[in-house]
């Protein structure tokens, strides 16, 4: 039989021809159809390995240029009018060695976020809304991982006492880890209490933005409703809403809502005047649903150490109402 012949008896078989009867060309449609899901299929997932490889490869080099330090020239310092005069002008801020290629690199970088004993190591950007950086890597490539970004309202570089009472970060809850995937190391529901020694472990954070670099001491964790349908009274807890403390956003609803929600009782103390970091990813009980890990700024003076001997897991956290989100 010539290769001609073969293949025509080769297309025959799962192509529809005319003496093909209904029940035939059915199966042949059905088998082509299936084929032609199965390569997309197929194409789609290669595109999601090599996407999470390249968004791996790019955490990487982000990571070395971040702690790769460029000594910079010295300078003699300029020259003044006076060496007596005085000024109440604050002094400049200085952009920190680690962020400043990161700076050349990308406008929009404004820190860097990382959790011990996570994967959790990555440049944080803002830009002038919270869609852009969704689904775009650091250089602005379309990237379905997207960056870790902070919320385009808080004041996140700026003198201490005009940054932003809560800066809020956002991270996609990844498979393969990376962004904010695993930051639900920290997750504890009722019945799994097997995180709370991760907690012990690891109750702090660092969070610099382009000038400094602060401790965070986490103060609570939990996993909460998004839209008022998910709640019987229709009231939601809109955390990230809470960024300057004011007469709208007070700071003792902040704090009262985030402690009665919170799956761990820290023991660390809060005060109003202090300032707070929430880490905000997309959680899977219910959709949409959220996990939040909140920190609170280490204050001046104050040791980074925390007693972790006063933590507890609380037994009445508020958490989301499952039998009603579940049945609507």
């Amino acid at each position: 039989m010539s290769e001609h012949s073969k293949n025509e008896s080769f297309l025959k078989k799962f192509i529809p021809s005319k003496g093909d009867s209904a029940k035939t060309k059915a199966g042949k449609i059905v088998f082509l159809a299936a084929l032609v899901i199965l390569i997309v299929s197929i194409i789609i997932l290669a595109n999601y390995f090599v996407e999470q490889n390249r968004n791996k490869e790019l955490i990487d080099d982000l990571i070395e240029e971040h702690t790769t330090v460029i000594t910079p020239a010295t300078t003699a310092p300029p020259e003044t009018e006076s060496e007596t005069a005085t000024t109440t002008e604050p002094p400049p801020l200085v952009t920190l060695a680690s962020m400043e290629q990161l700076l050349a690199d990308n406008p929009d970088t404004a820190g860097w976020i990382k959790v011990d004993g996570t994967s959790i190591d990555n440049v944080v950007v803002q830009a002038a809304d919270n869609d852009y950086y969704l689904d775009r890597n650091f250089y602005g490539e379309k990237s379905q991982p997207g960056t870790v970004f902070a919320d385009y309202r808080c004041v996140v570089n700026d003198y201490n006492n005009k940054q932003s009472d809560n800066i809020i970060l956002y991270g996609h809850n990844q498979r393969d880890g990376t962004m904010f995937g695993t930051l639900n190391k920290y997750k504890i529901k009722s019945g799994n209490t097997k995180n709370f020694d991760f907690y012990l472990e690891h109750p702090t954070f660092t969070f610099s933005n382009l000038y400094e670099e602060y401790t965070y001491k986490i103060i609570a964790s939990f996993i909460i409703e998004v839209e008022p349908r998910q709640t019987r009274d229709g009231i939601i807890f809109d955390y990230h809403n809470y960024i300057k403390f004011g007469t709208k956003r007070p700071y003792q609803t902040f704090i009262d809502n985030v402690m009665e929600r919170s799956a761990i009782n820290t023991g660390v103390d809060v005060e109003e005047g202090d300032k707070f970091l929430t880490l905000s990813t997309c959680s899977n009980e219910f959709e949409p649903s959220r996990f939040v890990v909140i920190g609170r700024r280490v204050r001046d003076g104050e040791s980074p150490e925390v007693d972790t001997s006063k933590a507890s897991i609380n037994e009445n956290a508020k958490e989301p109402d499952l039998n009603f989100i579940y049945n609507q």
